[in-house]
């Protein structure tokens, strides 16, 4: 079978970048790696560690989930707040956070009812120039949107609950949306230019939101981390 690589920023990498433009090629190279069929159908995801070394349960799952949509739902919330978004990218947005934000009190929800305890928000850091223009807020979310999607794709052969499953699938078809709508305002053509969107392993979705988590925050999960140096290269 024919591999797909996807190519990662070194730790050092994401450590240093306090740019918009810095933040955008970090946060990149974890997002367009895409995965074919074939490879998406294989078992790859089997191999995959989601909250831990031992692979975690569905509620580590739920709360690493949590913590994506926490990210999500803040920077929407402070694009909306930043004043600088005219229609029809200010309807797109309020949708949009108003999305994640369901999203976040659903897994809350879940959680709780599950008898776990659901994981603490934490604190954001966002690249300076992030929410200067709408085209920087398109730009990031643009970026960061097919990561969400590949966290749960990746994540979902690891359920076992069926409600959790059921739930993951549900805001992963929304995320997906959400790619689409961005791609749209962002003038991508055509916007829906994925057949087979990535499938994302715990430590590349960690990688990706590195920038606005900082590196002292990043969670230890059992999985390879990006090599020091100029980067590294995980194949499938």
């Amino acid at each position: 079978m024919e591999k797909h690589t996807i190519n990662l920023p070194s730790v050092e990498e994401f450590a240093r970048p306090r740019t918009r433009s810095n933040f955008l090629k970090a946060l990149a190279a974890a997002a367009v790696g895409t995965v074919a069929g074939t490879a998406l159908l294989s078992g790859r995801a089997e191999a995959q560690t989601y909250g831990g070394a031992s692979g975690g349960g569905d509620i580590d799952i739920a709360n690493f989930a949590l913590t994506l949509e926490y990210l999500e739902a803040e920077f929407y919330g402070i694009a909306l707040d930043s004043g600088v978004l005219a229609e029809p990218a200010l309807s797109y947005i309020a949708a949009t956070y108003d999305h994640e934000n369901q999203h976040v009190n659903a897994l809350i929800e879940l959680i709780t009812g599950a008898g776990g305890t659901p994981v603490a928000k934490p604190e954001f850091t966002f690249p300076e120039g992030a929410f200067s223009s709408q085209a920087s807020i398109l730009e990031l979310a643009g970026t960061f949107e097919p990561v969400g999607v590949g966290a749960y794709l990746g994540a979902a052969p690891m359920i076992s609950d069926p409600a959790v499953l059921a739930a993951a699938g549900s805001i992963a078809g929304v995320e997906g949306e959400h790619v689409v709508a961005i791609n749209n305002l962002n003038g991508v053509v055509p916007p829906a230019n994925t057949a087979f969107p990535a499938a994302l392993t715990q430590d590349e979705v960690l990688a990706a939101v590195a920038p606005f988590l900082g590196m002292g925050s990043m969670m230890e999960t059992g999985g390879s981390k990006p090599a020091p140096g100029v980067g590294s290269e995980k194949a499938y």
